[in-house]
């Protein structure tokens, strides 16, 4: 063979492998591109899929954060209006442990006064108990001597009587005697 077949053989040889190796290569190639291709399309998918499920957990979580801050807002004012209940009521209770205080002292005083009148009262009566007790106690020396006297006039009536009548039958005999005489 003459070297310029040779440079055309060889070229064509070459060419015809590369061929059947191209052919083999193209064949399997758009297969493996559509391989490629489907799970470029699949990762896609997972992705935006797993995009999407993030979203949608954040929009959850913002849900239930905004769920969570409601239900923290509602019970930090409930919490404020017991607080402000309950100083509204100490304060009511106070104010009206204050008046009932007050109420006490007026009522304290006015038996105080009450108590110092009662005293007055007492002392007075103690001494007019004590001017009964000697009024009585002079009555019952005034009867006594009342007593006394009463007997002693009765005696002294009974004298004077008894007087009269001696004087009476003094006179009688008396005047019988001047009738004799």
């Amino acid at each position: 063979m003459k070297k310029s077949k040779i440079y055309f053989i060889a070229p064509i040889i070459v060419l015809v492998a590369f061929y059947a190796y191209y052919w083999n290569f193209r064949s399997q190639y758009d297969e493996k591109q559509a391989i490629v291709v489907q799970a470029e399309k699949e990762k896609k998918l997972e992705k935006l899929k797993a995009e999407a499920e993030m979203r949608q957990r954040a929009i959850q979580d913002a849900v239930d954060a905004q769920k969570q801050r409601k239900a923290d807002r509602i019970a930090r004012d409930e919490k404020e209006r017991k607080q402000k209940e309950q100083k509204e009521n100490a304060r009511l209770e106070a104010e009206k442990a204050d008046q009932e205080a007050q109420k006490l002292q007026r009522q304290a005083e006015k038996l105080e006064k009450d108590v110092a009148t009662a005293k007055e009262e007492i002392t007075k009566i103690e001494a007019e108990k004590k001017t009964s007790d000697e009024e009585l106690a002079f009555l019952k020396n005034y009867t006594a001597a009342a007593t006394a006297n009463q007997s002693k006039l009765a005696e002294v009536l009974a004298k004077i009587r008894a007087a009269d009548v001696a004087a009476e039958k003094a006179a009688a005999a008396a005047a019988a005697a001047a009738k004799n005489k």
